[in-house]
């Protein structure tokens, strides 16, 4: 009889430990499974942003070369000629697009007047060595120019001018020469007041 009773209690036991491995089994298996984290598409790449600083009213049509029409000298450094590109021109440095690292759509151009003078096809002299300021910032509208730039050599450079839009318009069509803009130039520490003739280019 207490055999009887031992096996009972031993096979109890027995089927008790076999219901607990069951249900801890069901309960690992029940476990939820962390899903793998989603895959992050990598940003697209922007559009080039406008160049901070550099202003010009769309469509404006500028383009030519403005001299002073009196002599400009600081040092050994003459202005030869304010450059102002076409409205194409502009827009396209304006979104970042360089089509040389030593051009831009308005730049200041001084020549070394102590360096060797060459002559162009049209019997025009210059001189060999220039240096051509390239803008930091700009403003350009129909009636102003606002420019600033940089050089090593000549320091901080700026133009404040205004435009005389009908002055500009009479010579374009042909008529004679004539100021078409006015303002004072500043570089080497100095502020220059002159007025400017327009020339197209050959």
């Amino acid at each position: 009889m207490r055999a009887i009773l031992v096996s009972s209690l031993v096979l109890t036991a027995a089927l008790s430990l076999a219901a607990c491995n069951r249900q801890a089994v069901q309960h690992k298996a029940a476990a939820p499974v962390a899903a793998a984290p989603a895959a992050v598409a990598p940003p697209a790449t922007p559009p080039p942003a406008a160049t901070a600083g550099l202003h010009h009213a769309a469509g404006l049509d500028l383009f030519g070369y403005y001299s002073p029409q009196a002599e400009l000298m600081v040092g050994n450094f003459k202005l030869r000629q304010i450059n102002l590109g076409s409205a194409e021109e502009f827009e396209a440095y304006e979104k970042g697009q360089r089509i040389s690292p030593n051009y831009a759509p308005v730049m200041l151009e001084f020549e070394d007047v102590s360096s060797p003078q060459k002559q162009t096809e049209l019997g025009q002299t210059y001189h060999e060595a220039s240096r051509r300021v390239l803008p930091d910032s700009y403003q350009i509208t129909a009636g102003a120019i606002s420019f600033h730039g940089h050089d090593e050599v000549l320091g901080e450079v700026a133009f404040e001018g205004r435009l005389d839009g009908a002055a500009l318009a009479r010579v374009r069509a042909g008529g004679p020469e004539e100021p078409v803009l006015s303002g004072v130039v500043t570089v080497m520490r100095q502020k220059l007041t002159r007025a400017f003739v327009w020339f197209g280019g050959d």
